[in-house]
């Protein structure tokens, strides 16, 4: 049995700082510790290894560097991809100081950027990007619709405000991501409740859907019915995002009572799962038909 973790041991640290945390490099290889990659050791129980060893990855490079990219989005609780948000061994995103070396390790990625002193602060002692920044870094990387979700949750959490992002678009003129940003901004609404809807949202809006209300409450002959995540209050046209929480048999039940009392009372609701997203171009055509309809009876269809 391995001997017992020290509690004053952080998360994560690397192994040049053995002498400062009071440990000997042969106390060192008696612990149970996890190696991330040469040189860095993370805590077994840590509460978030990829925290941990971004504390680690920090303890290990030069002083002032700060945690970025889509690692930082991962600290603040920001929705990713999930080719992203499931991997703990994904590269940790680090930017050097300026001036300084790329850091020089596996499951490391080292970035040359300009990271201002108002674009940095600290969660649990790490240096980490600001929201708004880590935003702006993630747009480089992620599709758009990925972006819009990043910044609804975000705002929706109000870990930034639309007043920050409108500045950090300001000061990234022609600096990488900043397009994709400055695409994303628009479509940014911070009633949105989830990443899902977000993405489907944005997925609409770029295919020339016209902008629905987010989020919506629907009120018939004075009695609240629903909260639709999109809404068409002209055409009476909802649509709904089923997310992994619409499965449970009885969340199913309660979504198909409430739907049929909408479409009892004229209004149009279109489901959406996850699988669709993956043919935006399949989708927008359904819900501009739809809205096409509901403007003028008799447009017919059109397909494409």
């Amino acid at each position: 049995m391995p001997p017992h973790l020290p509690d004053h041991l952080p998360d994560g640290f690397a192994v040049d700082s053995l002498g400062a945390l009071g440990l000997t490099r042969h106390r060192l290889d008696g612990l149970d510790l996890l190696v991330p990659s040469r040189g860095l050791r993370v805590r077994p129980d840590a509460d978030d290894y990829r925290a941990g060893h971004a504390a680690a990855v920090l303890a290990g490079v030069k002083p002032g560097s700060v945690i970025c990219g889509t690692t930082a989005a991962h600290l603040w609780g920001l929705p990713l991809p999930p080719w992203l948000s499931v991997a703990d061994d994904s590269q940790i995103e680090v930017a050097a100081v300026p001036g300084g070396s790329h850091a020089d390790r596996p499951n490391v990625r080292g970035r040359r950027l300009v990271v201002p002193p108002d674009h940095r602060t600290a969660i649990a002692d790490v240096a980490v990007t600001t929201v708004p920044r880590t935003w702006l870094d993630c747009a480089a990387d992620l599709p758009l619709e990925y972006v819009v979700a990043m910044g609804d949750f975000a705002l929706h959490r109000r870990l930034t405000t639309e007043a920050e992002l409108d500045a950090m678009l300001h000061w990234a003129f022609r600096r990488r991501g900043v397009g994709v940003a400055r695409r994303a901004r628009p479509i940014l609404d911070h009633r949105a409740e989830s990443p899902g809807e977000s993405r489907l949202r944005a997925l609409l809006v770029v295919g020339g859907v016209p902008r629905p209300e987010c989020n919506r409450d629907i009120i018939e002959r004075g009695e609240w019915l629903a909260r639709a995540d999109l809404a068409w209050p002209e055409q009476r046209v909802i649509v709904e995002y089923d997310g992994v929480v619409h499965l449970d048999e009885k969340q199913r039940r309660k979504d198909a009572t409430r739907r049929n009392l909408l479409q009892e009372c004229g209004w149009l609701v279109i489901v959406v799962t996850a699988d669709q997203l993956a043919k935006p171009w399949v989708l927008t055509a359904h819900v501009n038909n739809a809205l096409r309809a509901r403007t003028n009876p008799r447009a017919r269809p059109q397909t494409r």
